[in-house]
């Protein structure tokens, strides 16, 4: 039986075959399809986990209800789908398929070492797929594993040549290798063909449609957690290759939602993004002309008159200043001694970032950093009387602030990765502390200087990385429109930060149905927001 969207004839002939064969559990397998791309998700596994019960031994019907699984964002269905694709693989150790759901699902919810294993297993049962090498070349990039990420992108060229999700992941490795001649070449390979998809609808109403813009640089908010495609229609727009081969028409979209958040990377592509946003009837989430004045510069000088708000003395220092001998000069002249900070303008999680002790030391890192340009940055001790150092990032959404995490570290440099959070219990538990109650965890002042910040950036989404002073003023890292909400992994030693993650999705989604409501009416949203088949 061929099933086709929106056929009900098909529908009504499925279940007049349940009610005379109950106990064929193909029937329900069908019929789950069938539900399922019309958008009908509960009524779909409720069928799907009949059809299991009736056929307890067949893997495949046992597979088709975990991929189900995995496409929800409830941690239960997550852990469930987990379990069953282990429990078969168990059994079909070759089933390469489960092998890759699996490894997406192991991805998506922060076990990046288990999907890579993961994905090796798929390919190696299955070498000849390239979306399997182009699967783990990804995690491999995400790992910081440079050289075995691009042997498997160009293993998955290999097999298919045009592939864009291997062009678009070679195109971030060598970007961030300073090779921009290759990074241009797989850019344009990956998106340039095809800046614009749309995402497929199957469902009854008519959708609710969302415009991503976003760069094909690296500067993008990780949006995917954010927009439920069971939800939305969502079209997905790299705005850096739209021209007159490849227009984009405004007309008929609910929302559009402007990722790009690095002002210091993708100003081109913000300055195309916010010609689009200017003759747009929808409403935009993050103007893109707000996000143009979240550059690491920018922010130093204008956040810097905010009280209770400290911010780096910063500078630009050109290869010829370097060159030249003028570099000490320029940094004197701006208030800068040692140590400073240095970097490179367009990276993030402490890629091509350093601090200088001396005028040796400046020319030697110098050199080895790319960029025509560098920016010098005041070095802001946040370092407590324990000898630790810790870095706080607060999201705000909508107007309101959220508490994401803290992260405690014996070095200057705090990144959460890199930090000992994992195997500290003492440090777990000042996190805890300060994921309940934030505002007395840093002070009024600081609470106060947040929500300045908040208001002057007039962002609807950002995130605030920063640290204390012994005044209990703010100590300003960076903010901007690229931070993501990363759910935990499941491990229980995580449980306590999984409210605040919640909350702060909670508040992305409410943000969504807020301006949806103000552009497509109060019944379109209720029925976007909420599932009539529970």
């Amino acid at each position: 039986m061929t099933i086709r969207p929106f056929d009900t004839g098909t529908e009504a002939s499925l279940r007049r075959a349940i009610e005379l064969a109950p106990e064929d559990a193909a029937n329900y397998e069908q019929l789950a399809l069938l539900l399922e791309i019309s958008g009908r998700r509960n009524e779909a596994e409720r069928c799907r986990r009949q059809a299991v019960s009736l056929d307890a031994g067949s893997q495949q019907l046992r597979l088709n209800l975990a991929d189900h699984l995995a496409g929800s964002h409830k941690e239960e269905d997550l852990a469930e789908a987990k379990a069953i694709y282990l429990d078969v693989l168990n059994i079909l150790p070759s089933h390469y398929a489960a092998w890759n759901n699996l490894g997406k699902l192991l991805f998506e919810t922060g076990y990046t070492s288990a999907a890579q294993t993961a994905y090796s297993a798929a390919i190696a049962y299955c070498p000849e797929d390239p979306k399997l090498h182009a699967n783990l070349a990804q995690v491999m990039l995400y790992r910081e594993e440079p050289d075995a990420a691009e042997r498997h992108f160009f293993d998955a060229l290999a097999l298919d040549p045009a592939l864009p999700e291997a062009h678009q992941g070679l195109a971030c490795l060598f970007y961030r290798k300073n090779d921009e001649k290759k990074a241009r070449y797989h850019r344009d390979k990956g998106y340039g063909s095809k800046p614009v998809v749309t995402s497929a609808w199957h469902g009854h109403h008519k959708p609710l449609t969302l415009l991503i813009l976003c760069s094909a640089m690296e500067g993008n908010l990780p949006w995917r957690l954010l927009a439920d495609q069971n939800q939305f229609q969502i079209t997905v727009a790299s705005v850096e290759y739209l021209d007159r081969t490849h227009e984009l028409d405004l007309a008929g979209y609910n929302l559009i939602f402007n990722v790009i958040g690095d002002a210091d990377l993708c100003m081109a592509g913000l300055e195309t993004a916010n010609n689009l946003a200017a003759r747009a009837s929808a409403p935009v989430i993050n103007m893109p002309a707000a996000v143009m004045r979240t550059g690491r510069l920018e922010n130093s000088l204008r956040l810097s008159r905010l009280p209770g708000v400290k911010t780096p003395r910063m500078t630009t220092i050109s290869r010829t200043e370097l060159r030249s001998g003028l570099a000490m000069q320029k940094l004197t002249g701006n208030g800068l001694g040692f140590p400073f900070l240095i970097r490179t303008t367009g990276f993030h999680g402490g890629h091509h970032f350093a601090r200088i002790e001396s005028p040796d030391e400046l020319q030697e890192i110098a050199q080895s950093l790319p960029g025509d340009s560098l920016l010098a940055m005041e070095w802001l001790d946040s370092g407590n009387e324990d000898g630790l150092f810790r870095k706080y990032r607060v999201m705000a959404i909508d107007g309101a602030l959220y508490p994401l995490h803290m992260a405690v570290s014996a070095q200057w440099k705090v990144h959460y990765f890199s930090s000992d959070m994992e195997v500290n219990v003492s440090y777990r538990e000042q996190e805890q502390a300060f994921l309940e109650d934030f505002a007395a965890a840093v002070g009024e002042k600081a609470l106060s200087g947040l929500e300045r910040i908040a208001q002057t950036l007039e962002l609807d989404y950002c995130g605030i990385d920063f640290g204390l002073d012994k005044s209990g003023r703010v100590l300003l890292y960076e903010a901007n429109a690229t931070m993501a909400i990363v759910p935990p992994s499941h491990e229980q030693h995580w449980d306590y930060k999984r409210a605040s993650i919640e909350k702060a999705l909670a508040a992305v989604k409410n943000m969504l149905a807020k301006r949806i409501t103000r552009q497509a009416g109060h019944m379109q949203t209720e029925r976007l927001f909420t599932d009539p088949f529970d």
